[in-house]
């Protein structure tokens, strides 16, 4: 993290002396404008690899990763003004799988988030803040046969574990535009989730018994965890 930090510094440091020119020596300008998308990702990879290069440690590709304070999800936004813009937030995935015994076990998972965001200064260092909101839902399936014994026909043991998720979230955080519509920033969270989750296992034989078991939480607070992003305007 001390790399991380050092390195964010010098660049900061180098672009300094040029923080109030809002467009480039070829006429681009640095801040967004309305209709601009963006799509925000971790750069402390980035970072890590700059440091490194600088004090000769051994060095491997850099790599970027989701917002930590929007852990798991895709992070885009489209202004609709200089000053404003609606953020979107999204993952989807799925899963199957079947091994050599027949166990078959299936997955699915959905987040998405919706929000506003509006900004404010009037040099290449941009402050924002706003609100988003939120939902998730999960689906894990597996299915366990059972050969038969003695009296006891085969059957299918199925356990199935749902998940479901709202929340809200308000956030604060600033950018400094290095380049023509190119930024690193920071940003902390705060908000509530409500989560469900239910866990229950069946089987297949009219007579037999399963588990169904329900769960849920209320969370409030928690600032969120933040990273040094990079994020990027067309």
């Amino acid at each position: 993290m001390k790399k991380i930090i050092l390195t964010a510094a010098a660049v900061f440091a180098f672009g300094f002396a040029n923080a109030q020119d809002l467009k480039s020596k070829k006429g681009e300008n640095y801040l967004p404008e309305a209709g601009d998308w963006a799509i925000g990702f971790n750069a402390d990879g980035l970072f890590n690899y700059a440091g490194n290069a600088f004090n000769h440690t051994a060095n491997t590709a850099p790599s970027v990763d989701f917002q930590k304070e929007n852990s798991g999800t895709f992070v885009g936004k489209k202004f609709t003004s200089a000053t404003q813009a609606i953020r979107v937030m999204a993952n989807f995935a799925v899963s199957s799988n079947k091994t050599a015994a027949e166990v078959k076990t299936t997955g699915f998972a959905l987040k998405a988030g919706l929000g506003k965001e509006w900004r404010r200064g009037k040099t290449r260092l941009q402050g924002f803040y706003g609100a988003d909101v939120f939902l998730s839902f999960s689906n894990d399936k597996t299915v366990t046969p059972t050969a038969a014994s003695g009296v006891v026909p085969a059957y299918d043991s199925t356990h199935t574990v749902n998940g479901f998720g709202l929340g809200a979230q308000g956030f604060i955080g600033a950018e400094y535009f290095l380049f023509p519509k190119i930024a690193i920033g920071a940003q902390y969270t705060y908000g509530l989730s409500i989560n469900s989750t239910s866990d229950k296992t069946s089987n297949t034989l009219p007579l037999s018994t399963g588990t169904d078991s329900k769960t849920s939480g209320f969370n409030l607070g928690s600032v969120g965890v933040s990273s040094i992003n990079m994020t990027l305007h067309f």
